[in-house]
């Protein structure tokens, strides 16, 4: 770009030399000498084009205008401002300078004599203007003038659209620069999302797994406590009357201390399980499956609830369940982790109380799963609770909620897991002031 403006300046200046010379008019040919040792400089000034273009078109203009110069390096100026400004007056003003001195460019290049003419040179005949021969044109002044106007058009159209081109190709880039910005921005929050679905499947199998073995636990120490007590206070094994009963009272002592070894035992295995999670996350997937413990199946509920008994508590249970073998494994999963979240929060809020469990499941109407259970205070002494009735939001009395003791993994983490599979979760008192927790989950079939 540079090297071709300063060749059409060399170019338009040894035209407009000559003719000052054999016109004998020094001062004119003083001023083409100065010209042509600018016209080596000032063509530099378009490599500043892209910092400011609209200086660097104006001064390319002005030069054409003080100068024998082509106006050739103005156009290349403009480009530049159409490429890189959208202000409608920049572009006026500097659009209205380049056509300015193209006008007078070639006005003052028509003017001369044909021999110094550089369009009386391109029509001329053949053999003219060269070797000494003065040049002979071929064709009136008018289709010179109609040849130079075509030209200027096209090329001032060919600067305009050149820098229309480079604006869109620089607003092409720089969408691809902020289109990559927002993919990596986009990777940056789906690992960010990836890592917190982990951490919230790794914080509900931990609550899932060790409250519900951790409150055993907690209930048969509390069983094993009384016992321990109870035969304290007696040196004959608190009051036995014979042997034979002391005995019995000895090996209830010792099937509760036996229950607790065995939970503590599945409850150190479950917490290995969650470090394994958390020290390969990798494989964190598998392990988060269902398996056979996990599964909503007869053998599975009934281990549960013979659990539950064997700690102590009073349970009530009606079950109807079909076609459990056809049922979806992540659907069963969350099932059966609801029925040990809801035994789970009725040993931890109703202790001694008794509890009612409701579990049907078939593909027509899904699996359904109710708990009901007095409050402590109803269960002990018939002291009454503030009535309360759950619309569906899983709202809990103050301070007795799940969530606020078990960091939101408990019936919210439960609420949340049945809502995102379809289904519906609702738990709260009634008028009686007794608890409910009751959640429904499609039956969707393995695929």
């Amino acid at each position: 770009m540079i090297i071709c403006a300063i060749m059409m300046n060399l170019a338009e200046d040894a035209y407009t030399s000559s003719y000052f010379e054999a016109m004998g008019m020094q001062l004119g040919y003083l001023w083409t000498v100065v010209g042509l040792l600018l016209a080596f400089v000032t063509p530099i000034i378009l490599r500043w084009r892209e910092r400011r273009p609209e200086l660097v078109s104006l001064a390319a203009s002005a030069s054409v205008l003080l100068l024998p110069f082509s106006p050739t390096v103005s156009l290349f100026g403009l480009c530049g401002v159409w490429a890189r400004r959208s202000d409608r007056r920049i572009l006026g003003v500097c659009t209205a300078a380049s056509l300015i001195v193209m006008i007078v460019a070639h006005v003052r290049d028509i003017a001369r004599p044909a021999d110094y003419l550089l369009w009386g040179h391109l029509f001329a005949k053949p053999g003219t203007g060269v070797n000494g021969v003065p040049a002979v044109v071929d064709s009136d002044l008018s289709s010179i003038v109609v040849a130079a106007v075509v030209w200027s058009v096209c090329t001032f159209a060919a600067a305009i659209l050149s820098g229309l081109h480079l604006r869109s190709r620089a607003y092409a880039q720089a969408a691809d620069v902020r289109m990559d910005m927002e993919r990596n921005r986009a990777n940056v929050l789906e690992n960010d999302l990836n890592t917190q679905r982990f951490a919230d499947a790794v914080a509900a199998e931990a609550h899932d797994t060790l409250a519900h073995s951790l409150s055993l636990i907690a209930v048969n120490a509390s069983a094993l406590q009384a016992e321990a007590l109870k035969l304290s206070r007696d040196p004959r094994y608190a009051g036995a009357e014979s042997d034979t009963e002391a005995g019995r009272n000895l090996a209830r002592l010792a099937e509760r201390a036996g229950d607790i070894r065995r939970q503590a035992a599945g409850a150190l295995d479950e917490a290995h399980s969650i470090i394994d999670m958390l020290r390969h996350p990798q494989q964190a997937q598998i392990l988060l499956m269902p398996d056979s413990d996990t599964a909503l199946t007869r053998e599975a509920l009934y281990a549960v609830i013979d659990d539950a008994r064997d700690a102590g508590m009073t349970l009530d249970t009606w079950i109807d369940i079909r076609e459990l073998s056809s049922l979806d494994v992540e659907i069963g999963k969350i099932a059966f982790r609801g029925i040990q979240e809801g035994l789970t929060n009725a040993r931890r809020h109703a202790p001694g109380a008794r509890v009612a469990l409701e579990i049907s499941a078939e593909p027509k109407t899904g699996v359904n799963v109710r708990f009901t259970n007095p409050t402590v205070f109803n269960a002990v002494n018939g002291m009454g609770r503030t009535s309360l009735i759950d619309h569906g939001d899983g709202t809990m009395p103050e301070n007795e909620s799940d969530d606020t003791k078990s960091g939101g993994n408990g019936l919210p983490g439960l609420k949340a897991r049945v809502l995102a599979v379809g289904g519906d979760c609702q738990y709260g008192y009634d008028e009686r002031n007794d608890f409910h927790l009751d959640f429904r989950l499609p039956f969707a079939r393995i695929r």
